[in-house]
């Protein structure tokens, strides 16, 4: 009898550490400055910077939409729970008002999305640090993707192909 107790808490002690483990304590400094994000591809260091870009506003024949003279990314993220730390100038600001992401197209060897319409990506974010937040992605489809700064034409660009395991 006392063997079984002995097994079922060493049972329950490890299916609760594994739990803990889970979320993850990420140690990686901000990024220098404000506008900037990188991907969080470890837990310590200093993580991937992102190719950061100025999008320009082109005006088509029914269709306003910004663009990056950049056809790929040579940055990767995986399909499931992504994270960034994305620098801002005050995170005492909700997220939601000062970021955006969404999903590009390849046009010509650009990146564009369209100003009104664009596909944006549902994220999770917290503050991180004293001026950055980390967002966490769920799910991404494969493709281009871009962080983008609302008030602003400064974007950073990645991309999101499937991590095989």
């Amino acid at each position: 009898m006392r063997r079984n107790l002995l097994i079922v808490a060493f049972l329950i002690f490890t299916i609760s550490q594994a739990n803990c483990q889970k979320e993850k304590t990420i140690r990686i400094t901000e990024p220098e400055f404000s506008g900037t994000a990188v991907f969080v591809n470890d837990t310590i260091g200093s993580g991937v910077l992102l190719e950061q870009q100025t999008a320009t506003l082109e005006e088509g024949i029914l269709t306003l939409k910004y663009e990056v003279k950049v056809c790929c990314s040579t940055v990767f993220a995986d399909t499931t729970n992504s994270q960034f730390i994305v620098r801002v100038s005050d995170n005492s600001i909700n997220p939601y008002d000062v970021l955006s992401i969404v999903k590009t197209k390849i046009e010509n060897s650009k990146r564009t999305w369209n100003y009104s319409k664009h596909e944006t990506i549902e994220f999770k974010a917290i503050k991180y640090g004293t001026k950055s937040y980390i967002i966490t992605i769920p799910k991404f489809t494969i493709g281009q993707y871009a962080i983008c700064f609302k008030n602003s034409n400064s974007v950073n660009l990645f991309a999101v192909k499937s991590v095989k395991q």
